[in-house]
């Protein structure tokens, strides 16, 4: 347990033991002056709201409740009601021995457990990932790596789309170039740009839209040539991702397509109408809503001709997932744009009977320096393949200009980590919710709150240990922490928070919690091994105490950035 988890489970006892009714929390924060102490709690100002209460009272009552805990060094009150708490330089070393003998490094499982469906990446078939995948797939493998380190039970499904009118055109387009061979490598691109093609030529003559129209009849119809090119646009699709994904490190339990639940659309549209939380209306099917946010938007759920559309698809999922997975919970990572779509689809499962948590973690878009979406030269969206291999030569070619003496292939392999890690950090540092500018020169640089400036940090807790003398390896992990320093001491509380971070990160779908917190923790490694010397410590003690500092840093750096899906290396 984290000296903050510690006093929030205290106070959460004494809320209790004085039945005292008090919504919210976590009422643990650090101090944001440590002038004042390690950490705060306001929890006596709505406990004294709620009574009727002078809260400097409730706070000194709170205070006693700490009176006999050896491990705190100071309880003070200040202002209207805050409890300020300054832990004793020995409580922190031996809860960061605890820590440093945890194989899970202070990341403790959530108290209630979960069976979680996480929906996210979701590209089209037929179409290149782009620049706008890249959030739903890196913040989605994410937060399955957070919510599995708390615990919970994840499974990652990559709802691909894979049905629609689009196919009608790109068949149609298909034919009408003479069903030209296509390879894996090439597919992607041919396959786009036959569709665009297509889709110009049918706005342009009536006669080829038609036709388009009636290539997505005979496959809807289950024709069986039509059926095979489907399915061979789709395998072609899928190998593509593929490639993606394990550049990215990305991987899915299940990938059931949009298509996969066909066969239950009719169903469900009817059973919404038999429960008459869907009615007809001039000849569609729609669920209406009572809630002041939905009432002007009405969800669509069977168009006038026959047609499904996401909505019923969605629908349909949402009831597959619980019945099948028995599904706690249902969380789908995707942009913004779709707020309003997801609101509704919520509204409409839980009328339907679904009580399961059902969340929205939506994000900005990613923008050029004008702030639009970021776009070629040409206007069309940036592929992620190309994203992927720009980022790994710029980052070789930094590599090369601070490393002359390393070799081509250790070279294309940290530059490849760096480069990937680099696109990932950039995309999770920030609120999810805003959208961020594209910059190279700022992701890559080697200071400021970027992957390369962490894992920096982690090669040289790495160096150190490795320069150390062979006689200090047995040493340095039974030996006592002696922290003496200020910058040992604030290295260390930071270290103990850890585990926080992860818990905030994974309760609130927010992957930039444990960005923030690995970027404090490598400035205070930076700090710490400029003030305090490692190598040349005064006496073997010491020496070894700080070592264990090194090796428990760098272990969390390690580890907090593989929850982020990036990978370190070794040397740079």
């Amino acid at each position: 347990m984290s000296l903050q988890a510690h006093l929030e489970s205290v106070i959460r006892r004494w809320l209790q033991a004085t039945q005292l009714t008090v919504s919210g929390g976590p009422w643990v924060k650090a101090c944001q002056d440590e002038r004042f102490g390690h950490f705060q709690t306001n929890v006596a100002m709505p406990a004294g709201k709620s009574l009727k209460k002078n809260p400097r009272i409730l706070a000194q009552e709170l205070a006693q409740w700490f009176a006999a805990d050896r491990d705190l060094a100071q309880v003070t009150i200040a202002g209207p009601g805050f409890v300020n708490f300054t832990f004793t330089p020995d409580a922190i070393a031996r809860s960061l021995a605890a820590l440093s003998a945890d194989p899970q490094l202070g990341v403790a499982p959530a108290l209630t457990v979960k069976k979680i469906v996480l929906d996210f990446s979701a590209p089209n078939v037929a179409k290149e990932m782009h620049v706008g995948h890249i959030r739903s797939t890196v913040q989605g493998e994410a937060l399955a790596r957070l919510l599995t380190a708390q615990g919970h039970t994840v499974i990652r499904d990559n709802h691909l789309g894979d049905w629609g009118t689009q196919f009608g055109k790109i068949i149609l387009g298909y034919r009408r170039a003479g069903s030209p061979p296509l390879t894996v490598d090439g597919a992607m691109a041919e396959m786009e740009r036959l569709y665009q093609e297509t889709h110009r030529a049918c706005e342009a003559d009536p006669a080829l839209l038609e036709a388009a129209r009636l290539e997505l009849v005979k496959l809807q119809q289950g024709d069986a040539d039509s059926v095979a090119l489907w399915q061979k646009f789709r395998a072609l699709s899928q190998a593509a991702f593929d490639q993606i994904y394990a550049r990215l490190g990305v991987r899915f339990d299940y990938t059931l397509a949009e298509s996969f639940y066909n066969p239950w659309l009719n169903e469900v549209v009817d059973d919404l109408l038999a429960k008459g939380i869907a009615r007809e209306d001039k000849g569609a099917v729609v669920v209406y809503f009572d809630e002041p946010e939905l009432r002007e938007h009405p969800f669509l759920i069977r168009k006038s001709d026959g047609a499904s559309l996401y909505a019923t698809t969605d629908l349909a999922t949402i009831r597959y997932r619980v019945a099948e997975f028995h599904a706690d919970a249902l969380v789908y990572v995707t942009d913004g744009r779709q707020q309003l779509h997801f609101k509704q689809l919520f509204a409409t499962a839980r009328r339907w009977g679904y009580p399961q948590e059902l969340e929205h973690v939506w994000f900005g878009a990613i923008t050029g320096s004008d702030h639009k979406p970021l776009k070629t030269r040409d206007g069309t969206p940036v592929k992620l393949r190309n994203l992927l291999d720009e980022a790994e030569a710029r980052a070789a070619k930094i590599l090369r200009e601070k490393r002359a003496d390393i070799d081509d292939a250790k070279l294309r392999e940290i530059a490849r980590v760096i480069g990937s890690g680099a696109l990932k950090y950039a995309d999770q540092a920030q609120n999810r919710n805003l959208d961020y500018v594209f910059d190279w020169d700022r992701m890559l640089a080697f200071d400021g709150n970027t992957a390369p400036y962490l894992l920096n940090a982690y090669v040289r807790t790495r160096s150190i240990l490795r320069k150390a003398p062979p006689s200090a390896a047995g040493a340095t992990a039974a030996a006592p922490f002696l922290l003496r320093e200020p910058a040992e001491q604030d290295l260390a509380r930071k270290l103990l928070a850890f585990g926080d971070a992860v818990q905030t990160a994974a309760a609130e779908y927010r992957s930039h919690h444990v960005c923030n917190y690995l970027f404090e923790l490598a400035a205070l490694f930076h700090r710490f091994f400029e003030h305090c010397p490692v190598l040349k410590a005064d006496g073997d003690e010491l020496q070894a105490s700080r070592l264990r500092l090194c090796q428990l840093t760098g272990d969390i750096l390690k580890r907090g950035l593989w929850l982020l899906g990036i990978e370190t290396v070794e040397e740079m």
